[in-house]
């Protein structure tokens, strides 16, 4: 990144000027990308998932991986016992339950975790920052955008140019209150099994 000049008398990314900030946002924009492309890389094959299913996605609660090897160590003790689960586990061999292949898969898992939890911080620092950057401005011009679409009634001119305001805020309340409406009436996903079904 680039150093402050020492002229300048800005501290923070607050103050800094716009085209500096421009700019610095695509250097950090190319590292990003230069950093994904390694982690392709290393990761060939990496998932994306859909919004949808991101929320369905299983998540595994600390201590879970441990207890789910030891459900292998059952397994493993007792194949017999899981041959109906043979064509379920995703595996190469469609009547055998392959315990060796989730056990990589729960380890692979929890290393992945690790790694994105490694990464979180940088995240979470920018979406904290972008977050913040939205709490400065919206609220102030939301009561703005008010004024002027009160104002709009009586003078074309202010209408002409905040139409696609009031038609893009309008399509935005349709598509929460359709969510909304869709969250009340879809079934609530299975619950996790809890200690005392074991």
């Amino acid at each position: 990144m680039p150093s402050k000049k020492k002229d300048s008398n800005w501290t923070t990314w607050e103050d800094m000027p716009i085209d500096e900030f421009r700019a610095r946002a695509e250097k950090a924009r190319a590292l990003a990308a230069e950093f994904g492309e390694k982690l392709d890389g290393l990761f060939p094959g990496l998932v994306t998932l859909t919004k949808e299913q991101r929320q369905t996605a299983p998540r595994l609660r600390d201590g879970e991986h441990a207890m789910l090897h030891k459900v292998l160590d059952v397994v493993d003790m007792k194949p017999a016992l899981f041959e109906s689960l043979a064509d379920q586990d995703e595996g190469m061999d469609p009547n055998r339950f392959e315990s060796a292949l989730l056990r990589d898969r729960i380890e692979k898992h929890l290393l992945f975790s690790k790694v994105a939890e490694s990464l979180s911080p940088i995240g979470g620092e920018l979406g904290d920052s972008t977050l913040y950057t939205a709490a400065k401005f919206r609220e102030t011009l939301y009561a703005a955008y008010r004024i002027a679409k009160t104002h709009a009634q009586t003078d074309r001119k202010v209408m002409d140019v905040l139409a696609p305001v009031i038609d893009f805020m309008r399509k935005n309340v349709a598509a929460a209150t359709a969510a909304k409406k869709s969250r009340k009436t879809a079934p609530a996903p299975s619950p996790l099994p809890v200690a005392d079904e074991a």
